[in-house]
């Protein structure tokens, strides 16, 4: 086997845990990793399956496979992790401070079918009784997925951050949002919880849920080329995480790096563990659940059976 035929291209988000992964790991295999903006990521593979390995939605993998689609393997790596308790964001003078007021509200999003979507309706219905069925979500007219047809959706071509601002909508999930580019003062939009990092951590010491959103994915065709891939990607990542923890390196916990050494004892020295041990197991589990009351999914799949746990080289 040629060099060029040892080298397997990953696309993946530009996140401290993963620097490092470019060169050689498990069986001379080389591992090319290449940062691209995640959104952009997700819906080329979709819409292309261009991306021989990349970092992936896990609500998307799940759903795909629950559908029967079997072109592609996930590896239990999670990259991206993240509370959602302030994505939720309103108008400055918006009378809503809580979660349990926005029943029968109009919410912005920008893919009905997003992970982080999926976590933010699983909680309001599971932690607030807000059922999200009495939401009117307000999302772009292309979406990666087919909508559920229970789903409550209208969609639009506005931008949902100048809808928001004009009042057409009460809250957006609220991603890259250009209005938090100002400085504090000037902002006309605010997180819905006035201390989200609050209701997180409460959150997390209640359920001990660190909401997963990533993760790994590898074409099959590749794994027929080579076998051993698997393995390699794995352990790379595993290396590169471990050589962040070691740097402290900025980004690696939720709230900030002002308490690090009593975060990573909060989250047993390991906020972003891989493989399917119990800690997973209940995250993405919890994520399944979610799934299928949304109608997503028709079933809830063994998680055993959804990824790819390589032996150890």
């Amino acid at each position: 086997m040629s060099a060029q035929a040892r080298t397997i291209v990953i696309h993946g988000g530009d996140y401290a845990h993963v620097r490092g992964l470019t060169g050689e790991h498990g069986g001379g295999i080389q591992i090319d990793y290449r940062a691209l903006p995640v959104g952009q990521i997700f819906a080329r593979m979709l819409a292309t399956r261009c991306f021989e390995a990349c970092e992936f939605s896990l609500a998307n993998y799940l759903v795909l496979r629950a559908s029967g689609q079997h072109w592609l393997s996930a590896l239990p790596v999670f990259p991206y992790r993240a509370f959602r308790h302030g994505l939720v964001v309103v108008r400055k003078d918006s009378p809503l401070t809580a979660f349990e007021q926005l029943e029968g509200a109009r919410v912005g999003v920008e893919d009905y079918s997003m992970t982080a979507a999926v976590w933010v309706r699983g909680l309001l219905q599971s932690e607030y009784g807000v059922a999200h069925r009495g939401i009117t979500w307000v999302t772009r007219r292309k979406q990666r997925l087919p909508l559920p047809a229970s789903a409550r959706v209208e969609r639009t071509d506005a931008s949902l951050e100048e809808l928001l601002l004009e009042g057409g909508i009460d809250a957006l999930l609220g991603f890259a949002l250009t209005d938090f580019e100002r400085p504090a003062h000037e902002r006309r939009l605010r997180t819905l919880l006035e201390r989200p990092d609050a209701a997180e951590r409460a959150y997390y010491e209640r359920t001990r849920v660190f909401p997963i959103n990533h993760t790994v994915v590898l074409r099959n065709d590749l794994l027929e080329r080579m076998p051993a891939a698997a393995s390699a990607v794995m352990q790379a990542y595993a290396t590169a995480k471990d050589s962040a923890y070691r740097r402290h390196s900025p980004g690696l916990l939720p709230w900030g790096d002002a308490n690090w050494d009593e975060d990573m004892v909060r989250f047993g020295g390991d906020p972003l563990p891989y493989g399917l041990n119990a800690i997973n197991r209940a995250v993405v589990g919890t994520l399944l659940a979610y799934l299928h009351e949304q109608e997503f999914i028709r079933e809830r799949l063994p998680i055993d059976s959804v990824f790819l746990v390589p032996e150890r080289s």
